[in-house]
Order: C-alpha cells, then sequence, then structure tokens
C-alpha cells in the first residue's frame, strides 16, 4: 500500500509540475522532457503526452496497474520568469531526489516566489515595444511616440478585455480596428507621417508571427498534433487580425480615401539604428514576458544581433529567404549558448530575441494589398510571409537539434561510464 501511495503521490507531483510549466507558455516538447525526467529520477517508468490544450501522465509500476492523470490546460500567455523557475526546480529534483513530501513543498514554495511586474512597468513595456517596433519599420521620432502611446491604449484595451473574459478571436479583431483607424486618423491630421509603420508597430503587440513559427517548428520536429494545434490558433488570430485592420483601412478609405501602402518599406535608417530600434523593442516585450534582469539585456543584445545579422548578410548578397535564415540560426546559437551559461531554457532568450524577425509587417502588407485589389501583391506578401515563418523556424530547429545531439551523446557517455 506504501509503494502505491508514493506512486500516486509522484504522479500528482508530475502533473503539477508539468500544468504549471505548461500554463507559464513552456514549450510542448520541454513540458514532457521535464515530466518523463521527473518520472525517470525516481525510478518509476511512465508516458507523458502533452498538447497546448492538455498534459496526460501516465505511470506505469512494475507491480501494479498503470495509473493516469489529465490537466487541462486553459488560457495563458508566456511568464518567462515562472518557466525559468519551474524548470530550475525541475532539473533541481531530478538531480537531489528528496522525498515527495519536501519534493511537493519545494513545488509550492516556487509558486510562492512567483512575482510579476506592476501595471505601471507592463504599461511601459507596451510603449517601448510598439514605439521602437514602429520606428524600426522605418517610422520619424514622432511616429514611434505615437504608436507607442497607442500601444499603451492597445495594452489597456486588452487588459480590460480580458477581465471581461472575452475570447481571443473577438478582442484580436477589435484590437487591430483601434490601432489601424488611429493610425490612420492620426495621419489624416497630419500627426504622423507613415501610417504603415505607426500601425504595424503596435500591431507588433498581436501579429501571431512567433506563435506560428513556433508551430512549424513543432511540426518539423516531430510534434505534429501540437504543431496543427498551434496552426489553427495562428489561422484564427491572422482572419481577426485581417477582419480588424481590413475593416478600419476599408472605413478609412471611405471617410478620407486614405491608405498608405508601402510608404516605408524601404526603411531609411542605418543597420545600426535599426538594429538598436529592434533591441529596445525586444525590452519592451521583455516587461510584458516577465523577463527579469540581467535576462531583459541579453535578449536586447540577442535582437539587436538577429537583425544586424539579416541586413549584413544581405548587404554581402544573400537573398532576403536565405538572410532570415541565417539570422534565425545565429539568434538561435546566442540563446543556447546564454542557456547553458545561465542554467536556463534557451526559450527565454530565443522567444524574445527572435521578434525583431518575425514577419509581422506581412500581415498588414497583405491586407492592405488585398484592398488595393492588387493580387499579385496580395499573393506575393502572403507567400513570403509564410514562407520567412518556415524558414525563421527551420533555423531555429537546426541549432537546437544539434545541441540536444550533443547533451544526448554526453548522457550516453556518461551511462557508458557508470556501467
Amino acid at each position: 500500500m506504501e509503494n502505491r501511495i508514493d506512486t500516486e503521490a509522484l504522479l500528482e507531483l508530475a502533473v503539477s509540475l508539468g500544468y504549471h510549466l505548461q500554463m507559464s507558455g513552456a514549450e510542448i516538447y520541454r513540458v514532457e522532457e521535464a515530466v518523463t525526467r521527473l518520472l525517470q529520477a525516481y525510478g518509476v517508468p511512465g508516458d507523458v503526452f502533452a498538447i497546448p490544450s492538455c498534459l496526460i501522465v501516465t505511470v506505469c509500476p512494475d507491480d501494479m496497474e498503470p495509473m493516469t492523470r489529465m490537466r487541462r490546460i486553459g488560457y495563458h500567455g508566456t511568464d518567462i520568469d515562472a518557466i525559468e523557475r519551474f524548470y530550475g526546480l525541475a532539473r533541481k529534483l531530478c538531480g537531489e531526489k528528496p522525498s515527495l513530501e519536501e519534493a511537493e513543498r519545494m513545488l509550492q514554495e516556487a509558486k510562492r516566489q512567483l512575482t510579476a511586474y506592476r501595471t505601471p512597468v507592463l504599461y511601459l513595456g507596451y510603449f517601448l515595444a510598439a514605439g521602437a517596433f514602429a520606428y524600426h519599420f522605418g517610422g520619424t521620432l514622432s511616429d514611434g511616440i505615437l504608436a507607442g502611446l497607442c500601444g499603451m491604449l492597445t495594452g489597456l484595451f486588452l487588459r480590460m478585455l480580458t477581465k471581461l473574459q472575452v475570447n481571443g478571436f473577438f478582442k484580436t479583431i477589435t484590437a487591430a480596428f483601434f490601432i489601424a483607424i488611429v493610425s490612420q486618423t492620426l495621419t489624416h491630421l497630419t500627426l504622423i507621417r507613415y501610417a504603415d509603420a505607426t500601425a504595424i508597430g503596435a500591431l507588433m503587440l498581436l501579429v501571431p508571427g512567433m506563435t506560428f513559427t513556433d508551430s512549424m517548428r513543432d511540426i518539423i520536429y516531430g510534434d505534429t498534433l501540437s504543431g496543427i494545434n498551434k496552426l489553427v490558433q495562428v489561422l484564427l488570430t491572422a482572419a481577426a487580425l485581417l477582419l480588424g485592420t481590413g475593416t478600419a483601412l476599408r472605413f478609412s478609405q471611405l471617410l478620407w480615401d486614405s491608405t498608405s501602402i508601402g510608404i516605408s518599406l524601404h526603411v531609411p535608417y542605418p543597420v545600426w539604428v535599426q538594429s538598436l530600434a529592434g533591441a529596445i523593442a525586444c525590452g519592451g516585450f521583455c516587461l510584458l514576458y516577465n523577463i527579469r534582469l540581467p535576462g531583459v539585456f541579453i535578449c536586447m543584445a540577442g535582437g539587436g544581433l538577429g537583425w544586424a545579422v539579416y541586413m549584413g548578410t544581405q548587404e554581402l548578397g544573400a537573398s532576403m529567404l536565405f538572410a532570415y535564415f541565417l539570422a534565425a540560426a545565429a539568434v538561435s546559437l546566442y540563446a543556447e549558448i546564454m542557456a547553458r551559461i545561465r542554467k536556463f531554457p534557451a526559450f527565454s532568450y530565443l522567444v524574445i530575441a527572435l521578434l525583431p524577425l518575425v514577419p509581422g509587417s506581412g500581415v498588414y502588407y497583405t491586407v492592405e494589398y488585398l484592398l488595393q485589389n492588387d493580387r499579385e501583391m496580395f499573393i506575393k506578401q502572403g507567400v513570403e510571409t509564410a514562407a520567412t515563418a518556415g524558414l525563421l523556424a527551420v533555423g531555429v530547429l537546426l541549432v537546437s537539434s544539434l545541441f540536444r545531439m550533443v547533451n544526448v551523446a554526453g548522457q550516453l557517455r556518461r551511462a557508458e561510464k557508470k556501467e
């Protein structure tokens, strides 16, 4: 009976740890890996299956019937600090193997230690992310400031709708409509120069480019069900952005006969200015994703590095898509190195540092070309956006796979020495 109680307690601990990791926004493979290693560390064979909306863990003791627990994963954002804490706890439990009572106490202590930025800091994050990206995409300084203010209002709007338990699809439609109509209105009033850069800067708060890249990575990696699940979410979010932005732009056309296709496509700023703006935008997203120092500066440096590699390879004659691939690989390599230096998941740095490369502007320009009935540019922009996201995923996967191979080889060597 004692063995059964211990096995059940281990199962509950494993499910709880996996649940908190997944609710914090950890990758699917990392959740499965952490829970599987925890079971193995305590000598109990088992299986773990996770998708974005569900976690299932089964233990199979030799002398007992299998036991299974399932937890539904509800709506959640991304809390990098929580991911680092819970993943660090998983590593510690696997290494020290304390009693299950002590392990449960350590999990509860980790939950109590979770912290979040205060509301004013979050609004600063919205301002920096939207404003810096507007400048990064070719807007003027005043465009960036107004985009930052628009980002703050968008953050306030999203937080209000979240408290009212409004579904994500409707939130995205209304927020996208708000951003596009405000940017077009300010352009009509001559308060901003480039409506597209201003709108794209704020829309980066909504664009599912990172989720799209992550879904492609899951599919390529073999987590097909998880990847398809995320891809469906991306398509729904993209549809909401199309509806919201398209409606606003059409309304602006009827009201003022104004839209702004491609005005800031050719960014006039030197590479170091674009890279700096991208780094500052990453700093804003660090606040929104609850990254703590010194992680904020590490992510900002990674974001600037990725854009510098992208622009540098293009200047050397590489095609745009190949430049995206090399930049993604460079950012992934940087994230893996930082992760091993600080003993944190590479995801902590990758998810932010990759943002300047995410094809967020593609959605906006695709909508505008569609409204202008320019089918050729509409198809070209849409295909280019999808291809960019796919190559970002391949670049990230290539580097992460190489590091995983090295890790597995090291584990096999250590196992052979023990034998």
